[in-house]
């Protein structure tokens, strides 16, 4: 799939962002990261040129890749099914920041790896880290919906004055902030909250869970802080 002339020219300026699936979720970030000017690689289990009318239709700007082409990637937002995580070869994801945006649902068959870890009382996420372990795992843009995410940045959480909050969980504050840029860049204000474990608020059936907060309010419900930087 040939790239969209503008996000060519801007592929030699800035690194694109890579998101692994191209379902509702990962489309919705293709656009919302298109919106602000941010390149797109997109990769799923299907070969890019299967993906090429799909994605023609749903992140007509993203450049779709094969799913090992994410190796290397700095930052990767892994927006996989859950249920479809064993189709992930770990070691694609080896030496980066893996943003983990999936979520468990009760009607999902999960991985055994993925189930032994919830069994064992871990959050998804830390679960997720177990399973990738070469990678840097942070939570976030999980507790969002794919409609909310394509109008990232041009609404404002209740009242009107603070951008929306979105929860980054992670044990690296390092990645945790890079995280938290991208969050930034597309219109939203990040809250960092103090590890990995701590990002079980941000899963469904949460106090937070898809909830239009603002910054302040989702840091108040979570135990975070918002990132000022």
């Amino acid at each position: 799939m040939r790239d969209h002339p503008h996000q060519g020219h801007q592929e030699h300026q800035e690194q694109a962002l890579t998101i692994l699936g191209a379902g509702r979720a990962g489309t919705s970030l293709a656009r919302a990261a298109a919106a602000v000017e941010l390149p797109v690689r997109i990769a799923s289990t299907r070969p890019p040129a299967a993906m090429r009318l799909h994605l023609a239709q749903y992140a007509p700007r993203a450049t779709a890749v094969d799913a090992r082409e994410v190796a290397g990637a700095p930052l990767v937002v892994l927006m996989v099914p859950q249920e479809d995580l064993d189709s992930v070869d770990p070691a694609w994801l080896d030496g980066t920041v893996l943003v983990d945006a999936t979520n468990r649902w009760d009607s999902e068959p999960l991985p055994a790896w993925l189930q032994a870890g919830l069994g064992a009382g871990q959050s998804s996420s830390e679960a997720v880290a177990g399973r990738f372990t070469g990678a840097t795992v942070v939570k976030a843009l999980n507790h969002i919906s794919h409609w909310d995410l394509d109008t990232a940045g041009r609404g404002q959480a209740p009242g009107g004055t603070d951008r929306r909050g979105l929860g980054v969980a992670s044990d690296s504050p390092e990645a945790a902030a890079a995280v938290g840029q991208l969050i930034s860049r597309l219109g939203l204000s990040p809250v960092l909250l103090p590890g990995l474990a701590a990002g079980r608020v941000l899963e469904p059936g949460g106090p937070v869970f898809n909830l239009p907060l603002s910054a302040a309010d989702l840091a108040r419900l979570t135990g975070g802080r918002v990132d000022v930087d």
